[in-house]
């Protein structure tokens, strides 16, 4: 009878367990996150599940170390910084800073805002 108890107890712990975990996995947000509430300005506070992507034209050497660590290139901040301006995402590979192959691995990671002004006149 103390086996059975056991075996109910342990049963129910795990049971228990996994219950808990999978509603941990799958809070997502498919709502607009403007009309969601709570959310006091989404510019800032990007939606649940998105990632902020690294604009390199203006990243700080903290962001670019990020990329340099994921592509295992510890000199990149370097040659993305002495390659500025950019005007897509595309150049990096054109003015040869990445390889395409490594480009399309971090092409979901990184964006190109417009370069200002004083950028181009550089």
């Amino acid at each position: 009878m103390m086996n059975h108890f056991r075996f109910l107890s342990l049963s129910t712990i795990v049971a228990s367990l996994i219950a808990m975990s999978s509603c941990a996995n799958t809070t997502t947000q498919t709502t607009d996150p403007n009309t969601s509430p709570g959310t006091s300005n989404p510019a800032l506070s990007p939606a649940p599940g998105t990632t902020i992507k690294i604009d390199i034209n203006d990243a700080s050497d903290s962001d670019l170390k990020k990329l340099a660590i994921k592509l295992n290139i510890p000199d990149l901040p370097e040659k993305i910084k002495k390659n500025r301006p950019y005007k897509d995402i595309n150049e990096l590979a054109v003015k040869e800073v990445i390889s395409p192959q490594q480009l399309d691995f971090v092409k979901n990671d990184i964006t190109v805002a417009q370069p200002s002004q004083e950028s181009n006149n550089n």
